[in-house]
């Protein structure tokens, strides 16, 4: 079974499965994934939900059965999970190992409680990617604590853990995001990991995804350093000169300007 890439998705919905989006992820870690146990695995876990959610209709008693069932029961969990490790990232091996980031976690959520007929949204809380259960009266839940319900002080705790002393939570760091903006933050995740190991080339691929559903010129940038780094000189130009052009002011426009030259002269050398 094909996976469909992001453009494709996209391309089909403005809102696409958010299962079938974090694959097309996956799948550029590991481009010869089979989603088929993936997504039969999140069939059997919302069909035998959804028969424990009917039973009732209180949010509060869903969050218990989410926890109870996917935590207790399957076996999910946050804690041990390996922040710099990709198949936290990836979630045919969150499924299978059962741990993963929060948002990855949260993705499952989702697409588990959709499948139990739940309304799961993505929460793109600064530094720590939460879900929210039964809409906007909801509730909020932390994926990587059990599923844990948040109250407001609690959320104001985590906002100042993450945002610091002087930080305040705002209203949009509650709003549920869509699959573009879970997307962007899942490549971002892994466009960070592969800059800390030095691995360009999976870099690079992480800044193409980004590139395609933000077109952000600081994205571009990256591309450009990243097609630097492995010798690829007319993207590297393409790109650096082009962030140049809508970033004239930016604070490292010289030394964009100075890797363009490099790139420049590479290039001419080669011809």
């Amino acid at each position: 079974m094909r996976v469909d890439t992001l453009a494709e998705l996209f391309h089909a919905s403005p809102e696409p499965a958010i299962e079938r989006v974090a694959l097309a992820i996956a799948a550029d870690l590991n481009p010869r994934l089979d989603p088929r146990p993936t997504l039969e695995a999140l069939d059997a876990m919302g069909a035998a939900l959804g028969r424990l959610v009917a039973r009732s209709e209180r949010a509060a008693v869903h969050a218990e059965m989410i926890r109870g069932y996917l935590y207790d029961e399957v076996g999910f969990k946050g804690e041990g999970a390996d922040y710099r490790d990709p198949r936290c990232s990836d979630l045919s091996e969150v499924v299978a190992r059962k741990t993963g980031l929060p948002i990855t976690l949260a993705v499952v959520l989702m697409a588990v409680g959709q499948r139990a007929g739940l309304r799961v949204e993505g929460v793109s809380f600064p530094g720590h990617f939460l879900a929210r259960l039964g809409g906007p009266e909801g509730l909020y839940l932390d994926p990587f604590d059990d599923a844990r319900v948040l109250d407001r002080a609690d959320l104001e705790a985590l906002g100042r853990r993450v945002l610091g002393p002087g930080g305040s939570l705002r209203p949009e760091h509650l709003n549920p995001v869509g699959a573009r903006a879970i997307a962007a933050r899942m490549l971002a995740n892994l466009k960070n990991l592969f800059e800390r190991r030095g691995d360009h080339a999976r870099a690079l691929v992480a800044c193409d995804r980004l590139v395609d559903l933000t077109a952000s010129p600081e994205v571009i940038r990256d591309r450009g350093v990243h097609a630097l780094a492995l010798g690829a000189l007319g993207v590297a130009r393409d790109d650096l000169a082009r962030y140049l052009r809508e970033r004239p002011d930016a604070p490292d426009a010289s030394t964009i300007g100075a890797a363009l030259r490099r790139a420049s002269k590479a290039g001419s050398a080669v011809q």
